[in-house]
């Protein structure tokens, strides 16, 4: 019943490393699906969540965290249709994941896992990372694209992460090691060893 969450910079195989895990452990992907829950919860198209996920990355900071729950106000706490605010989507985003913490045998891929579930027993927090050139390499093969190209979505990336994970997250650093078990260089490892370490270290807590 164990809970993984990745988080993991461009270009360095995070992808295909959650996918090999959850080949390899028998768990379900958590990302997509999430946003799908967000949305099911707010009565509202995944549209709007892709929005507010992107207008989270581009606030200095997000309305302060004194307001009570927004469940209890009234039927529709959204606004007008399609919208979300932002204190209802945190709310939302927590409350999905620790309903799928809750659940275990699940890959959590992104948005913050790692500091949401920080005190949840028997969660697994890996980071992953790679140097930059080796992730410019990685998405020029993957996509087709200029190096320069590359270099410029690696950039785009990593701010909207550290933004994301900032404002959403009470100024949290998402390359901050305290809320990592493990922290594994993907350029020297490779996606089949770095999942192979991640299944032991997951194991290892399923099964204490």
């Amino acid at each position: 019943m164990a809970v993984v969450t990745v988080s993991r910079e461009m270009g360095s195989l995070g992808d295909q490393i959650a996918d090999l895990l959850c080949e390899e452990l028998g768990y379900c992907r958590v990302d997509k699906t999430m946003l799908t829950k967000i949305a099911q919860e707010a009565g509202i198209d995944v549209k709007a969540v892709l929005a507010k996920e992107r207008a989270v990355t581009t606030k200095p900071k997000l309305i302060s965290g004194q307001m009570t729950s927004l469940y209890g106000r009234q039927p529709n706490a959204f606004g007008k249709q399609g919208s979300l605010d932002d204190q209802t989507y945190l709310r939302i985003v927590r409350e999905t994941m620790d309903r799928f913490a809750a659940e275990g045998n699940a890959i959590i891929v992104g948005r913050g896992g790692q500091v949401i579930l920080q005190d949840t027993r028997g969660t697994l927090h890996v980071h992953l990372h790679a140097d930059p050139e080796i992730r410019a390499q990685n998405l020029m093969e993957r996509y087709g694209i200029s190096k320069l190209d590359a270099q410029r979505r690696i950039e785009m990336s990593d701010e909207r992460k550290r933004l994301y994970t900032r404002n959403v997250h009470k100024n949290a650093n998402w390359k901050d090691l305290k809320y990592y078990h493990l922290v594994l260089d993907t350029g020297k490892l490779g996606p089949e060893v770095a999942a192979r370490i991640i299944c032991l270290a997951a194991r290892s807590i399923d099964g204490a």
